[in-house]
């Protein structure tokens, strides 16, 4: 038999004991990030605003058009990646939480099962967080 063939078998109070704490882990994850996220939030509506206006408009003359385009505002570079990465932080662990929370929950309501987990399951149970 081939390894990546192979069952080891745990029973299920066991994998939930490790899905409670893969659960309990990536719920501080989300917390952490969530707060992260406002902060950064806070950050741009203080002094993440930039304001770019024409140094045309400086200028008044029948030529100048630059009173069309009018000023430009943007966020600071910087915060708007910091933004993004809150925002993908949060949605990968919530879906994280959402399936070991419904793997909790299936294992919660079958104590007595015995199941064949082979690496990929045992590494998405027992495996380090990240």
């Amino acid at each position: 038999m081939l390894r990546n063939e192979w069952k080891f078998d745990y029973p299920a109070s066991k994998i939930t004991e490790a899905a409670a704490i893969k659960l309990q882990f990536h719920q501080e994850r989300f917390d952490w990030w969530k707060n992260k996220k406002e902060q950064v939030i806070a950050q741009i509506r203080a002094e993440g605003l930039e304001i770019d206006e024409n140094i045309a408009l400086e200028y008044v003359s029948p030529k100048s058009r630059d009173w069309e385009r009018g000023a430009q505002v943007t966020v600071r570079d910087d915060l708007r990646k910091d933004l993004d990465e809150c925002l993908k932080k949060l949605a990968y662990h919530t879906g994280l939480i959402n399936d070991y929370d419904g793997w909790h929950q299936i294992l919660v309501a079958n104590p007595d099962a015995l199941l064949g987990l082979d690496h990929s399951d045992w590494l998405f149970f027992f495996g380090q967080a990240k």
